[in-house]
């Protein structure tokens, strides 16, 4: 299997961004950290062990990405508005500098399917939602949809322009519906039992079904998996059944 560590100098975020490629060929995904920043993050839990069946087979190409959570919303020293900036670069750099790595890594634009557990989730979902255009569907596993879970009670334009529970409801332009509406790869999931979660992708889901954007939720019984990582066995569910 092909792994390979790549920096990129980021000129929007002023710094090196690590991402980590599994594979040749196959449906791209970017993966986005779970609970930090570590690329490297879903290879410790051994969901890259998971699906490297798949990834052999040329069915899969995974690309994970650093992302700059501890430097962001994560980072108590900073203000929120400073926290809001970082969020803000971060969206720069994914869209501007990250997504032209892997249309050069793949030789040209591709399509690409977002995924993230935890705060990973939050980015995955709300990378799509914003960039339907870009990226070609979205898994969110374990996720909140709501940027307060992060700014709290602070909130300014970027904070909405970032929470989905919050703009996508107010989405009328034509142009981005229809990308929403015509794509059939958003997968939302959670957790059974844990009720935070299962409560953020239903309340996702019905925005989802009032705009008549196609979408899939599951909810997932880990209790089947008692001594392996919540995390590696819910996207193992997904993954390995879809693709």
């Amino acid at each position: 299997m092909r792994k390979e560590e790549y920096t990129i100098k980021s000129e929007i975020l002023e710094r090196k961004m690590r991402v980590v490629v599994y594979g040749h060929s196959g449906v791209n995904f970017l993966f986005f950290p779970i609970t930090e920043d570590d690329p490297y993050e879903y290879e410790k839990i051994k969901l890259i062990e998971s699906l490297e069946p798949l990834i052999n087979k040329g069915r899969i190409k995974i690309f994970s990405t650093e992302t700059n959570n501890l430097s962001s919303w994560l980072d108590q020293s900073k203000s929120p508005k400073e926290r809001s900036d970082q969020h803000y670069l971060f969206n720069s750099y994914l869209t501007n500098e990250l997504v032209k790595f892997i249309y050069s890594d793949n030789g040209s634009a591709v399509p690409i399917i977002t995924v993230g557990e935890g705060i990973g989730a939050f980015h995955s979902v709300n990378s799509y939602l914003r960039r339907p255009d870009m990226f070609s569907g979205t898994v969110g596993v374990n996720g909140f949809y709501d940027i307060q879970w992060l700014s709290g009670t602070y909130y300014d334009e970027n904070c909405y322009f970032n929470s989905p529970l919050h703009y996508l409801p107010n989405l009328t332009d034509d142009y981005w519906l229809s990308f929403l509406q015509s794509q059939k790869h958003i997968t939302l999931g959670a957790q059974e039992g844990n009720w935070d979660m299962v409560n953020q992708a239903n309340r996702l889901a019905e925005i989802l079904t009032y705009k008549n954007i196609p979408f899939e939720i599951k909810i997932i019984d880990c209790s089947d998996c008692p001594n392996e990582d919540i995390n590696k066995v819910m996207l193992e569910k997904i993954l390995l059944v879809r693709y």
